[in-house]
């Protein structure tokens, strides 16, 4: 819009949107311009580009304070290999864009702290015809402000910046891992990374940038378009002797910083399109949202909104699921590998290669009846053997979550809305809602925020938590809003539910069967649970592959269907309260239970799948899924390779536990006892739970190891706290 004039001693230059923002500590004024990458270098958006500098150009190494207090780390790696590609990448989910840079203008020479010379008073002047009022700060920096008529700011808001560079560094404030990218991309394609402290970095960018521009690009790259919002700040301020503009910028980057959290893993499933699984998810809340299917779980049994994250189960008291555990699906059952499906006996540890994960995808959403083998989407081509989780077509995205929502998506509904507990609870919740009067405000608000409101919950939450803090604060009690109330209502809800949950499952609202109800979640309601169930789901369908008769994807359902008869059975048997199987999971509170898993992270999913198989096999149960898979015979070798994996948990546990309290003791003792124990207490259990036969149980235990490593074989010492490993 204005041209920068004739200023030789400031060569560096930005301009856009002037701003003030006011503290009782004082002012910072910023501009609004942005950073390009491509177009003529002598723009002031390229020079800018340029004049960003991470702390780490700045300040020499071993000035350490600053650096420490100011920013995090540069990580070199994370920007070669994911913010470059990102930037020049063709997106077939949609264009890349960065937030804002922010960047704070402060005084150094020959790379150390200074001060700026006092910024003068505004002095009127005339340039590129119109008025400005102007500031200069000795050698250092000068601003100019578009004036109107009246000699007032005009409305326009427009400022000009210009700066030293030998006496002022523009030093990225919040942004530095953006900022790094665009540098990088600018220093490889002008072959200047010599011209600056940076070159000892040069080694981790250009390969990478010349990488992506020869992968990506055609041809000489057109970066023109690639522009990113920057503000610079200054502090009007702190100039002159004795001012403190380190200090300022410390507490801007604090002050930046400490609200800022990354987005919850939920919002990202919630938003994302950069992740076939993420909108495979959100198929699933849509259908609940919709409700196509009455015997769906309703919505608001699911926790979608939780701003933090749980490792291994909902929140909130009210929801049986949550948006994470329903991703974890989507993960094992689709994306597998197929390894965690068919073997029975991997346990779930490390991260997962793309390339089995997305051919995996391809045969579970059976793509080649979906897609032709090369087509055109939103300028791309693709190859439908190359469709994967993070590169698929958007203009396919519904017919993939069509596929997904017809076939594993409702298998997996089913499973979460109609397997007995989880009935039970939904129930409950409803129950709940319809019986909950909301004439007063409070009220209201606190049904809202089990039923209604997203993120209602967590506010009323941490509205509470804060008047705890303050209700006393000044000597004076504070009075309760009807957001307080509001909380406390929902926490007086609490005791309700667990009323209404328990005749819901349990048939009564006495006090021992409700505590023996809440004791039941405690461990239905956790990822490590949820997740065994569906995956038994999965591992049963593979198994099912291989079964007599034909294979159908649209059958997927039915068969869930037919697994949820099957284990609803299973919950139906009663030999006395003593043996009722719908506490079968308990973990405290009955007599020999089988669960024995000593923490319910994710990837313990693995043992329960073994005890959702186990109470399939019970006579009762079996009988609802026979014609689905006939070879028992295979389902029995499947069922005792997951018996076998569990024992070795039992008998690792036992070991752990054996060692702690007899740290003296020969290891190869401690071994001979904690198998012992481990296998009474699993003969126990499936003689009392499943109807195994300890002549059946002791024939299971004289076979031979199938495949698999000895327990004797088995390192004494291991440690049992994160067994499986984390999900990856």
């Amino acid at each position: 819009m204005f041209g920068s004039g004739a200023r030789l001693t400031f060569r560096d230059y930005a301009q856009g949107t002037w701003g003030s923002f006011d503290t009782p500590a004082g002012r910072v004024d910023y501009i609004m311009t942005k950073a390009r990458l491509g177009g003529d270098a002598d723009t002031p958006e390229r020079q800018l580009t340029k004049s960003l500098a991470p702390v780490r150009e700045v300040m020499d190494a071993g000035d350490l304070d600053f650096n420490q207090l100011l920013q995090r780390d540069l990580d070199d790696h994370r920007v070669a290999v994911k913010l470059i590609p990102y930037l020049l990448k063709p997106q077939a989910t949609g264009p890349a864009f960065f937030p804002p840079i922010v960047a704070v203008l402060l005084p150094f020479r020959n790379k150390q702290p200074t001060s700026f010379p006092v910024l003068g008073e505004g002095t009127t002047i005339n340039a590129d015809e119109a008025a400005w009022e102007q500031q200069q700060a000795g050698n250092a920096f000068q601003t100019q402000r578009l004036l109107g008529a009246d000699g007032k700011p005009h409305g326009a808001n427009v400022g000009k910046l210009w700066w030293n560079n030998t006496e002022a560094r523009l030093v990225v404030l919040d942004g530095q891992h953006r900022a790094m990218a665009l540098l990088a991309i600018e220093r490889t394609l002008t072959k200047s990374w010599q011209e600056s402290s940076a070159v000892k970095f040069r080694s981790f960018y250009e390969h990478q940038v010349l990488r992506a521009l020869e992968e990506y690009g055609a041809g000489e790259p057109d970066l023109s378009k690639v522009e990113v919002p920057v503000t610079v700040c200054w502090f009007p301020d702190d100039t002159g002797e004795g001012a403190r503009p380190h200090e300022a910028a410390r507490k801007l980057f604090v002050d930046v910083n400490k609200e800022a959290r990354p987005p919850s893993e939920s919002r990202i499933i919630l938003l994302s399109d950069a992740e076939l699984s993420n909108v495979l998810t959100r198929s699933m809340l849509s259908e609940l949202r919709s409700r196509s299917e009455d015997s769906y779980l309703p919505l608001y049994a699911v926790e979608y909104d939780n701003p933090e994250v749980n490792s291994y189960r909902p929140a909130r008291w009210s929801v049986l699921t949550n948006i994470n555990l329903l991703k974890m699906a989507v993960n094992r059952c689709v994306f597998g590998p197929e390894k965690y499906l068919t073997n029975v006996a991997q346990q779930i540890s490390g991260r997962d290669g793309d390339e089995a994960r997305d051919k995996f995808m391809r045969t579970q959403l059976n793509l080649p009846s979906l897609l032709p083998k090369y087509f055109e989407d939103g300028g791309l081509t693709f190859d439908r053997d190359t469709v994967g989780d993070k590169q698929f077509p958007l203009g396919k995205m519904d017919a993939l979550s069509d596929r997904f929502r017809e076939t594993w998506g409702k298998a997996i509904l089913t499973l979460l809305s109609s397997t007995a507990p989880y009935a039970a609870h939904a129930l409950a919740l409803t129950n709940l809602k319809n019986d909950w009067l909301t004439a007063d405000t409070f009220a209201a608000l606190a049904h809202d925020a089990l039923f209604g409101g997203v993120g209602v919950f967590w506010t009323l939450r941490d509205s509470y938590e804060h008047y705890k803090d303050h209700r006393d604060g000044g000597g004076t009690r504070q009075p309760k809003s009807d957001v307080i109330r509001a909380w406390e209502a929902l926490k007086g809800k609490e005791g309700d539910f667990d009323e209404y949950r328990a005749l819901a499952y349990l048939g009564s609202r006495r006090p021992e069967r409700v505590k023996r109800c809440r004791e039941a979640y405690s461990v239905l309601n956790t990822h490590a649970c949820q997740l065994g169930l569906v995956m038994s789901l999965g591992s049963l369908w593979e198994l099912r592959k291989e079964q007599p008769g034909d294979v159908d994807l649209k059958d997927l359902p039915a068969f869930a269907e037919a697994l949820v008869r099957g284990w609803n059975s299973f919950f139906q048997i009663e030999n006395g309260r003593t043996r009722d199987r719908k506490l079968a999971f308990n973990k405290v509170g009955i007599s020999h239970p089988i669960n024995q898993i000593a923490n319910m992270e994710s990837p313990q999913a693995v043992y329960f799948r073994y005890f959702w198989m186990q109470a399939l096999a019970v006579s009762e149960a079996w009988s609802h899924v026979d014609g689905w898979l006939p070879d028992r015979e295979a389902f029995d070798r499947k069922l005792d390779q997951a018996r076998r994996m569990y024992l070795d948990l039992c008998i690792k546990q036992q070991f752990k536990a054996l060692k702690t309290n007899r740290p003296t003791a020969v290891e190869a003792e401690l071994q001979g006892d904690a198998e012992k124990q481990a296998i009474g207490a699993l003969r126990n259990a499936l003689k009392q739970w499943f109807q195994v036969a300890e002549g059946d149980f002791a024939a299971w235990l004289s076979r031979p190891l199938p495949q698999q490593r000895r327990r004797d074989e088995l390192p004494l010492d291991s440690t049992l706290d994160g067994v499986g490993g984390k999900e990856g």
